[in-house]
């Protein structure tokens, strides 16, 4: 990419950002993760330039920055923006924490408010020698980056329990648990969460269309359990 290239991939991050808020999102996103662009920019393992956008860490992040800079400019104050990373890549971890932790620095003083902690990308999976696929592998990045930036953090990677999240966030190691592929597998797993965790209106976040079948659907289920006693 030339710098003419650069300047005009910033520009439709912008524009981007603009059409979001057009269509009413509340939250914005900026994906630096997973080897997708900003991320290859980042990274020492894909970024070989010789010039202001590669080499030292600090010319790496220039390109994520400018987007950042560029999206909150316009992104309405009231309204958070997240930004995605890869908290470590590479099979020598070449991007590592600590770099992460300079980067969540730099992104905060830029006004973004989330720092979402995932891992990998750029060489494929990262090694499960080194990231061990266990529920929550994300979360110590997620605490690291929370406690030496003093910036909220999301924790994400294979957190689906209701109680393993709500551990979580209760021992101040993230601000906000994420979940994707666990929402494919149970679309209301917010709703059977609270449920879990004991909240007594808990049908309440459900449209009222769908709230008032599941209410009168657990009248008749305890109906028919003290019929049965």
């Amino acid at each position: 990419m030339s710098v003419a290239d650069i300047r005009q991939m910033i520009g439709t991050w912008r524009d981007a950002a603009l059409r979001s808020i057009d269509a009413g999102f509340d939250i914005c996103e900026i994906h630096g993760a997973h080897g997708y662009l900003i991320h290859q920019f980042l990274s020492p393992l894909a970024n070989r330039r010789n010039d202001g956008y590669g080499g030292d860490l600090q010319g790496r992040m220039r390109f994520a920055l400018e987007i950042t800079e560029a999206v909150r400019a316009i992104w309405p104050q009231d309204r958070p923006v997240f930004f995605r990373c890869s908290a470590t890549d590479g099979p020598g971890l070449e991007w590592t924490i600590e770099d992460t932790v300079v980067l969540s620095r730099e992104l905060m003083a830029r006004g973004v408010d989330v720092i979402t902690c995932s891992s990998g990308g750029i060489a494929g999976p990262i090694n499960t020698a080194l990231v061990p696929r266990t529920p929550g592998y994300h979360v110590a990045y997620a605490d690291r980056v929370r406690r030496e930036v003093g910036i909220k953090t999301v924790a994400v990677g294979l957190i689906t329990e209701a109680h393993h999240a709500e551990q979580i966030l209760c021992a101040g190691q993230a601000d906000l648990i994420a979940l994707a592929r666990e929402l494919l597998y149970d679309p209301h797993w917010p709703v059977h969460a609270a449920k879990a965790l004991g909240i007594e209106n808990y049908l309440e976040v459900l449209p009222q269309y769908l709230s008032y079948w599941l209410k009168r659907r657990e009248e008749v289920r305890r109906l028919s359990l003290s019929t049965a006693n």
